[in-house]
């Protein structure tokens, strides 16, 4: 599901976002520079068959911390720079509810408290997304539990936010949703995510 947002698209230069593009799917990239109704991006990996989309519709994804913003558009390609890429706005964007994050598998350190229920305790997550994170749940946590959780993304450097238990899929994990998280830590994650997506990616091509 997607609603309307703003009517003229704004990605700051730096930002750290994914092109979709048709036949390919999602590839991450980095905002370069923003002209009036575009955008220039560098793709972060390359890909031989973007030389035959000049002019196809694409979009690019930019996630905030209230979810992802999709701006629509026409692609143009520099033959001299293969990997840089130029789009063209129509019209405005649309955001894209959480449920659309890119879910990637790490195990990290993470501890998860119930706000209004004593459960909980130190475990590792299976995997995390700019919208949630699934654990290990030896306490058998309660579907709809509102809960703390502090995730470690490096020693001595945690994210912290709040959110609920929604799924179970297994008897010993849960899925938590985050509702409320600061600006600060929402692009921590996110930009934690995209790094391990990206280096899943490169693997994948043995880079």
């Amino acid at each position: 599901m997607a609603v309307a947002s703003s009517p003229t698209p704004t990605i700051p230069a730096g930002e750290h976002v994914q092109v979709r593009l048709p036949h390919i799917g999602l590839l991450p990239a980095t905002v370069e520079s923003t002209e009036p109704g575009a955008v220039i991006v560098v793709l972060a990996v390359g890909d031989e068959r973007v030389k035959r989309l000049a002019g196809a519709e694409v979009a690019v994804e930019h996630a905030t911390g209230r979810g992802i913003n999709r701006f629509g558009g026409t692609l143009e390609l520099d033959d001299s720079r293969p990997e840089l890429l130029r789009i063209v706005f129509q019209g405005g964007a649309e955001r894209i509810q959480r449920r659309e994050w890119a879910r990637v598998a790490a195990t990290l350190p993470i501890t998860v408290k119930g706000i209004d229920e004593p459960v909980g305790g130190d475990t590792v997550t299976l995997n995390i997304s700019g919208g949630g994170v699934l654990v290990k749940d030896p306490w058998r946590m309660p579907l709809g539990t509102d809960v703390r959780i502090e995730l470690e993304v490096e020693p001595g450097s945690r994210i912290s936010a709040l959110g609920r238990v929604v799924r179970e899929p297994a008897t010993d994990q849960k899925g938590i949703r985050i509702d409320s998280i600061g600006r600060e830590d929402s692009e921590r994650l996110v930009r934690l995510v995209r790094e391990r997506e990206l280096a899943a990616l490169r693997m994948s091509r043995g880079r």
